[in-house]
Order: structure tokens, then sequence, then C-alpha cells
């Protein structure tokens, strides 16, 4: 579910358990869940039992962008599909298919600050999410790696998306201050040569920074998504 921000927030990512929890049918639900986007950048959810229920709890809190994919209540419908016959690596968010660690609307000019996921129907097998956090990523390459930090900070430097993408960089400073996170590794990325060098040292970098998240025991989660 994709939507346009209200709120700015987000501390470095511990262990799930540890992680802001949220029943959806408390009275102080929509409060507890912005706290925990401030102080976390993520709130794990319960509670919702349809489909009505998750879009009630999203429009409390942000304000619900249409897209391309989307149904006409902006709800994306993620099920399982057979691999469509192009083999398009766009349409692979819609289906059960793994995918690589990326950020969400990549290939856009601006893409959504918060998204919300909810797990209504558990899948017989999978359904595991992983889950990078950014600002851990971004401090864990300054300290590490200045010369990746640099690569991936200069502008015009990656490509995300088709014929109709978004040309710019990995790290990206906001007029706000804060540090924008764009990023994908599929055939759907390019890199200028000066980032490509780094790209096999950064996929290891996400790597090591994934959080799993059971969408069977946690049935739904709200992230800072950039």
């Amino acid at each position: 579910m994709n939507a346009d921000e209200r709120f700015a927030g987000g501390d470095q990512m511990p262990d799930v358990d540890d992680l802001p929890h949220v029943d959806l049918r408390d009275p102080d639900s929509t409060a507890r869940i912005l706290s925990g986007l401030t102080t976390h950048g993520i709130t794990i959810f319960q509670g919702g039992i349809d489909r009505d229920d998750v879009l009630y709890a999203a429009r409390s809190l942000i304000r619900i962008r249409e897209h391309r994919d989307s149904d006409s209540d902006g709800v994306t419908t993620i099920a399982q599909r057979l691999a469509s016959e192009d083999g398009k690596t766009s349409l692979a968010g819609f289906t059960d298919r793994e995918l690589l660690p990326h950020t969400e609307g990549s290939a856009v000019c601006r893409p959504p600050r918060v998204l919300m996921l909810a797990c209504l129907r558990p899948a017989q097998t999978g359904g595991r999410s992983h889950l990078v956090d950014g600002r851990d990523l971004y401090d864990e390459i300054a300290r590490a790696e200045p010369a990746i930090l640099a690569a991936l900070s200069t502008p015009r430097s990656a490509y995300f998306g088709g014929g109709s993408g978004h040309l710019g960089a990995v790290f990206q400073q906001t007029t706000e201050g804060r540090i924008a996170v764009r990023l994908r590794l599929d055939e759907l990325a390019r890199f200028a040569p000066m980032v490509a060098l780094y790209i096999d040292r950064l996929r290891a970098l996400v790597q090591q920074q994934i959080i799993p998240v059971d969408l069977v025991l946690q049935p739904g989660i709200v992230i800072m998504a950039r």
C-alpha cells in the first residue's frame, strides 16, 4: 500500500521482538503506530481482520496514493500468480516470487514515504519479508566504506526502471536535511562505472543488515519506506 508522508522519523532498527507492536483494536492504536514510526521507523500491527479493517487503519494514518498497479481503493494485492510470459521484473512484486531487497517506487520521481503491508491470508509456505534499516546501512557504509559512500552519493550515478525511470543516486540528501535511499539490485537498475565497481560489496552489506519478519506471526507492518 503506497502512501504520501505525514511524518518523519526513524531510529536504529533492533530485533523484531524489540520493535513497537500495536493491536489495531486498541483505541489509541493510531497514536501508537505514529510513535513507533517516529522512534523506530517501523510499527508491527495485528488485529486487522479483513481488507476493510486494514483500509480503515491506513486512512487514519496516511493519504493512500493510487498508482498504475493498485486496485481502485489504492491497495496493491500480492498473490500467487504464474510468471509473466515476458518475465518482467517490474511485475514480480505483485506475485509470490522472492525479491531482492529494494526501496518502494525506485523508478518514480517521488517514491512513497510510508509503506503499509498486511497479510490477510497466510501462505502455506514462505511469507517472510526481509527488512533493511536504511539508516543502519548508510551508517555502516559511512563508517567502514567511505569510498563506496562517495560513489553511491554521486548525483546522476544510478538509473532505476525502464524507459521512463529515474536518474539519481542511491543516497541523496533532501531539502529537509534527511538522507533518502533509493535502491534496487535487479536488472532494472543500471549504475555508472564508479558505482558498478562496488555493487557486489553493496549487495553483501545489504544482506548483513536484513531483519526477517514472518507475516504469519506478525500480520502487518508500517514502515518509513525511504
